[in-house]
């Protein structure tokens, strides 16, 4: 059997490399793109997990609170925790830092500097509630008694300047300047840990391996201590201080939200535990260092609980949440990765579907490859069985002639899809980040899972791809090395069943795109997709028969004799050709569902923008373009802004991520008498009673607004509602520092910011219930709209180039929020166009085919005095012919898979209404696009049919 395979299969592979080479590519490019978006999905998740990890230490469970942090207040309530293991709080947020400055002049002014004159840095030094001081641990004589240690950091100093001194300084009254223009404008985003080091050696490994000249290697955790008892030090990697020149003593100048401060570099981590973080970006800081930098005195983020080893980690996570005061919450780190990926979760699921079409294309063009050599090859086939072969062997050959292309097909497949990761992890790590969660990709790396799955998609799929053509081959007659009628007859058999297959499918793809969602997946949705596909598919032999009967007389006006030659041609190849028609008409109608779905999102964002970001000015820190998590305005600016006499109203919006079921949404809050008065927030649901009041859409968005001001009231998105199954005039629960509140659901508003749901309420009633909070954005309604830009002018030379904060008018806000929708697809075009490429090499090879097929009717048509010339445009008016069916099929497919996208998979998985639009002028210019590159594509096929010589004419 062996040698009959390489005798029958290798040798007729090896005699059509063209055919051959498109078909491994084909399926190369499949498994590669499925791989890449497998490791681009991995990576983004196996980012943040490593990030949480590392940060984690070895924490087992971790204390939150509800919304903002946890009050220090209520610490020494919860010092029983160290009955369970050390407890360690923890300050974790994001800095901009300044590369790239000169920092040589100046450099080491730390050192005998005196930081403590007007701040007496002893008071308030002991940072971390309920340390045991018998333990000699007070950082100085006259160290806080336990029942000072609530008002961690609250006071430096009798003396001591507060954040709004600092915030003075910034502006221009101190040392430093708010957006002082000398700033450079490179700068990376370092993931910063504030702790006290004595509680947190337990939990997280430091390893100091430079603290300057003359000063011995820290051993200690009271000798990492002295290095941060000045609350500027800073302590960062030894990898980005080698990156960037950073040495120890070297100021650092950070962004903090929209503050600039200046740190000092007081040691070097080496990369041990943190300090592997991101790369090397990360800043270890004092407790009370990083509250006070971070504006949040009195407030820590969480407390990392290290169990001791004979504490059984369920036991004790019970144990903990019963004697958990109320608004705290005990968790395992891992929850926070199991949030994110929950919410990640629609995201992933589209691009790995849009990933399984270049796939599908792949098993298309093996499919296609097979069956022609099935179909050329029925006298060769009835010879074996006329010499006794079984249909079994004969099945086998050609199941192994599909083997053949998915092993090659894996081979160069894998390593293409290290390649193409590295693309699709730039075009996707920016959605990301803007959209989900910051965090940097995880490193990319082919593991043997990896090869393992590749050997799983492309072999099986291979080989299934192939069963039909095999099966045919296996049923061949001896009588077929007699008579071809047979073929025929096989043929028209074959093309019945497949009519009455896609009429199956086709009813199948229309129930399932009215079934629900799967667990928040529209997995109907996408099964309804592929159905829907596959029934085209079988379709097609249909249609190149109609094309057949009612084209040639068209095909002769446009292409004259040739013209009618090709079409008689392909009249009677629809059996090689229409799997390529197929593959070619998949991979156009996937562009054109795109292309519509694209479009119309696209259009919906641009109205939706425009009727309901009303403001002239938006004020944001810098620090939230680079991805820090939940950065603020601090007081000083929002009062520079709120003090500009052009200025009429001014929203200061809050916002921050808290769990809700089993993923995040946001928690946001603004002024809605200002809404009322100036917003444009459109409404989708109103409780009936208020509904049946009004009539206009603006009336209905006033009575939603109204009934939630000031009240225990919500407006929640419409993307939240979908999810949740949340309507107008229901209740929700959430958590907060007094426990769980239902909150009445006032209305659900359009929303196409965040597909994670955002839940809206009162200023006053955040206040309430969450503490006030500094604003992470200012809404600016000017008196004369028309003078934003000068107003913006002003502001920004206010804060002396504004490097802390950005300044957007309206109509540049509106350009940024299309600038990231368009970043945000731009990988689906990616996916796309591989897809098309690898669709239109098919109909390469199938011409091909066609071409070393019709060798002596090409011979014949030379030697009745065909010219060179004609011969080359009649393979090219194939192409065209091809082509052109192949678009007509793909525009009218792709129109249906757009109506499912748009009303079925994007509302399922992202709760967004998208309001239907067909870009016309872009079907016409991809339509006119195909059809040039499908010329293109049959020059070469031409080529090698013009090299056919005149034939003798001979009888059979």
């Amino acid at each position: 059997m062996r040698r009959l395979f390489r005798q029958v299969i290798l040798r007729q592979l090896r005699a059509e490399k063209l055919r051959t080479a498109i078909t491994i590519v084909g399926v190369a490019a499949g498994i590669a793109v499925v791989l890449a978006i497998r490791l681009t999905n991995a990576s983004a998740v196996r980012g943040f997990e490593a990030a949480l990890d590392l940060t984690s230490g070895r924490a087992g469970l971790e204390i939150v609170g509800a919304g903002f942090g946890i009050p220090e207040r209520v610490l020494p309530e919860i010092d029983w925790l160290r009955e369970y293991g050390s407890t360690s709080p923890v300050i974790d947020g994001d800095v901009l830092v300044e590369v790239g400055r000169d920092r040589s002049v100046g450099r080491d002014r730390s050192v005998g500097r005196d930081r403590s004159v007007g701040r007496d840095r002893s008071v308030g030094r002991d940072r971390s509630v309920g340390r045991d001081r018998s333990v000699g641990r007070d950082r100085s004589p006259s160290g806080p008694s336990p029942a000072d240690d609530a008002a961690i950091g609250r006071d430096r100093s009798p003396s001591g300047p507060s954040p709004a001194d600092d915030a003075d300084r910034r502006l221009g009254r101190g040392d430093g300047r708010l957006g002082e223009a000398s700033l450079p404008v490179r700068t990376e985003l370092l993931r910063v840990l504030g702790v006290d080091i004595l509680r947190d050696l337990p939990i997280r490994d430091y390893d100091i391996g430079d603290a300057g000249t003359n000063v011995p290697r820290p051993r200690t955790a009271i000798d990492i201590l002295g290095l941060l008892t000045d609350p500027e030090a800073a302590v960062i990697t030894r990898a980005f201080a080698d990156r960037h020149g950073f040495k120890v003593g070297d100021p650092l100048h950070i962004v903090i939200s929209d503050r600039l401060k200046t740190l000092r570099v007081r040691a070097l981590l080496e990369a041990e535990g943190p300090a592997r973080l991101l790369d090397g970006n990360f800043l270890l800081m004092d407790l009370a260092a990083a509250q006070w930098a971070f504006d949040r005195l009195g407030v820590v983020d969480r407390i990392d609980i290290t169990l001791a080893g004979d504490v059984d980690i369920a036991a004790a996570e019970r144990a903990i949440a019963s004697r958990l005061p109320v608004g705290l919450v005990v968790q395992r780190p891992s929850r926070r990765g199991q949030q994110v990926e929950q919410m990640l979760a629609a995201f992933h699921l589209n691009l790995t579907a849009l990933s399984s079409i270049a796939l599908l294309v792949g098993l298309f063009l093996v499919y296609n490859a097979v069956s022609v050599s099935v179909l050329s090859r029925r006298q060769e086939i009835g010879t074996l069985r006329a010499l006794g072969l079984t249909r079994r062997q004969v099945q086998a050959l050609f199941l192994g002639e599909a083997a053949v292309f998915g092993g090659l097909g894996v081979v160069l497949g894998i390593p293409l899809a290290r390649l193409l990761a590295g693309v699709t992890v730039a075009l996707t790590s920016s959605t990301v980040r803007t959209l989900y969660v910051a965090t940097a990709a995880a490193p990319l790396s082919l593991g043997w899972h990896d090869v393992l799955l590749a050997l799983l998609v492309g072999i099986p799929l291979s080989l299934l791809a192939a069963w039909l053509p095999a099966r045919e081959a296996a049923g061949v007659p001896p009588t077929a090395i007699l008579r071809g009628a047979d073929r025929a007859d096989a043929r028209s058999s074959r093309q019945a069943r497949s009519r009455w297959s896609a009429v199956v499918l086709l009813g199948l793809a229309a129930a399932l795109s009215r079934m629900p969602p799967v667990r928040g997946l529209p997995l109907a949705g996408y099964a309804a997709s592929f159905a829907l596909v596959f029934g085209a598919a079988l379709l097609m032999p249909a249609l190149l028969q109609v094309a057949a009967r009612r084209g040639r007389a068209l095909w002769y006006r446009v292409f004259g004799v040739s013209g009618w030659l090709a079409h008689a041609a392909l009249g009677g190849a629809i059996g090689r050709v229409a799997v390529s028609v197929s593959a070619l008409a998949v991979s156009l109608a996937m562009m054109v569902a795109i292309t519509i779905m694209v479009s119309s999102f696209r259009q919906t964002v641009i109205d939706w923008v425009g009727q309901s970001l009303k403001a002239d000015l938006f004020v944001g820190p810098a620090s939230r373009r680079r991805g820090a998590r939940a950065p603020t305005i601090s007081r000083v600016v929002e009062d520079v802004v709120r003090a500009h006499p052009e200025v009429a109203a001014v929203d200061a919006f809050r916002s921050a991520t808290v769990p809700y079921g089993n993923s995040l949404v946001y928690l946001g809050s603004g002024d809605f008498a200002l809404q009322q008065r100036f917003g444009g927030l459109r409404f989708k649901q109103a409780p009936r009673a208020a509904a049946a009041t009004v009539q206009a859409g603006q009336a209905v968005a006033l009575n939603a607004l109204e009934q939630a001001r000031g009240r225990d009231a919500v407006i929640v998105s419409e993307p939240f509602a979908t999810r949740y199954r949340k309507h107008a005039g229901e209740r929700l629960s959430l958590a907060t520092p007094a426990g769980p509140v239902e909150f009445a659901i006032a209305g659900v508003y359009f929303d196409y910011s965040s597909d994670r749901g955002v839940v809206m309420m009162d200023n006053a009633t955040m206040a309430r219930h969450f503490g006030e909070q500094r604003p992470t954005g200012l809404t600016v309604y000017l008196k004369d709209g028309t003078r934003a830009p000068a107003v913006r002018a002003q502001l920004l030379e206010r804060f002396d180039g504004a490097a802390g904060i950005f300044i957007y008018t309206n109509r540049a806000l509106r350009e940024e929020v299309l600038r990231i929708f368009d970043s945000t697809f731009a990988i689906t075009y990616a996916l796309q166009a591989i897809a098309i490429v690898v669709a239109l090499l098919g109909i390469v090879g199938s011409l091909m085919t066609l071409v070393i097929e019709r060798r002596r009717e090409l011979g014949i048509l030379r030697a009745v005095g065909a010219s060179r010339g004609q011969v080359r445009a009649m393979i090219v008016a194939e192409a065209a012919m091809l082509g052109a069916i192949s678009q007509v099929a793909g525009v009218a497919l792709g129109v249906l898979l757009a109506l499912i996208l748009v009303y079925v998979v994007n509302l399922q998985s992202f709760g967004w209404t998208i309001h239907l639009t067909i870009p016309w002028t872009s079907l016409l210019q991809m339509s006119g696009l195909v059809i040039v590159t499908t010329l293109l594509a049959g020059l070469y096929p031409a080529q090698r049919a013009m090299q056919e010589q005149a034939a003798p004419l001979e009888d059979e």
